[in-house]
């Protein structure tokens, strides 16, 4: 009669963790969480990620308490897509796991955020830089303790006189606004394409002539 304590041996032991590939991007928006800040401009990171969300149907089925993120093949690469979950002051917190997670340089981080001083309608692509007053990107360079990561911004413009910074960035874009927005984020997905197949200079040719 076998002994079973003779079968452990034989059966292979499995890996605690699959084991994934470096991926080639990491791609992190950044806004505020929850309802009341869905449509508001602060958010408009979030909305690029939903173009690709819903373009390619992705399900962000790995859940961290900073951040929601999807890992696969995109652009015949491994790609990471992720969403922040803390608040836009903390998104520091999302960026820092996030390459923690997988093991990934802050070259391979790139932050899609809202910027007021890009019109609507406007997307800039930029290599690195300090974080140009905006808060969200001010607590990523602080907690990954480099501004050497690229960054896509979104134009959301700038209040008139008559409105503070802070409501206008938590209020909601006008109608027109709003179209122009939607129409630039349509390009996200060529972008994200391009950075990957063709490199991060050469789309930033197209991208910022646009």
């Amino acid at each position: 009669m076998i002994n079973p304590s003779e079968l452990r041996g034989l059966i292979p032991r499995l890996s605690k963790r699959r084991k994934l590939n470096t991926p080639k991007l990491i791609v992190l928006g950044i806004g505020n969480p929850g309802n009341e800040y869905h449509n508001t401009r602060h958010n408009a990171g979030f909305w690029a990620i939903k173009t690709i969300i819903d373009k390619y149907q992705l399900d962000l089925n790995s859940n961290k308490t900073s951040y929601d993120s999807w890992i696969g093949k995109l652009y015949s690469e491994t790609i990471v897509i992720g969403k922040s979950k803390t608040y836009m002051n903390d998104s520091g917190l999302a960026a820092k796991a996030l390459l923690k997670e997988y093991k990934a340089s802050s070259k391979c981080l790139l932050v899609i955020y809202d910027d007021m001083d890009i019109e609507p309608g406007n997307i800039r692509l930029k290599k690195q830089g300090g974080p140009g007053g905006h808060n969200g990107m001010k607590s990523i360079i602080e907690r990954i303790g480099t501004n050497d990561f690229p960054r896509l911004r979104i134009g959301i413009g700038r209040p008139s006189r008559y409105q503070d910074t802070v409501s206008y960035v938590l209020s909601s874009p006008r109608t027109t606004e709003s179209q122009a927005i939607a129409l630039i984020l349509d390009q996200t997905d060529e972008i994200l394409n391009g950075i990957v197949s063709k490199g991060l200079n050469a789309t930033m040719e197209w991208t910022n002539r646009s």
